[in-house]
């Protein structure tokens, strides 16, 4: 896939939320890279920082979610050689991270449940049964952009079910799981 044209990356805070979505065993990894990159040729990164925009969850909002991410983040690419950039000092890469998250309400109803009969315990039809599971669908996102041509070069998508309130717990696999793709393989 060519990734070309101008990247206007969204808030840090947005890459939280989309880490909360990863949880653990189950979290879904995906990668898209511009295959002409040489990304041998990275060995300094900064972050883009902005505040989370109105579409962004809640969850994004919060400082410990925020930290998590940018630690993990930063513990990812230095175990793959990268240097974080001084404030102020140039980079060859620009890290931007996006994440969000929707409420999701699981109800499955079934036309029978199990009852007394005038013939023991069976299936009865009077009474139906009702199962309700809440939960959250995540998705956290990892933009690399080239810092010279302000062009993304590879992106990391993990998304993931999660139980409200598990989001700092998930985090840090969401990332390590999402960067272990970094870089492409022969790239």
């Amino acid at each position: 896939m060519q990734l070309r044209g101008s990247i206007v990356p969204r808030p840090l805070g947005v890459l939280v939320l989309g880490f909360a979505v990863v949880a653990c065993s189950s979290v879904k990894v995906q990668t898209e890279y511009d295959q002409a990159t040489n990304f041998k040729g990275y060995k300094t990164y900064a972050w883009i920082l902005q505040p989370p925009g109105p579409e962004e969850a809640p969850a994004v909002r919060d400082p410990r979610i925020r930290e998590a991410v940018i630690q993990g983040v930063d513990n990812a690419l230095a175990s793959k050689g990268l240097i974080k950039a001084g404030q102020g000092e140039p980079s060859d890469l620009l890290v931007a991270v996006h994440g969000f998250a929707v409420n999701r309400i699981d109800v499955r109803s079934y036309g029978y449940s199990y009852g007394p009969s005038p013939y023991g315990f069976y299936p009865t039809l009077a009474t139906g049964g009702v199962d309700v599971h809440q939960y959250r669908d995540g998705t956290l996102m990892i933009d690399l952009v080239d810092a010279a041509s302000k062009q993304m070069v590879w992106r990391g998508t993990a998304t993931d079910s999660f139980e409200p309130g598990a989001e700092a717990k998930t985090i840090a696999k969401a990332v390590e799981k999402t960067l272990a793709e970094y870089p492409p393989k022969g790239k």
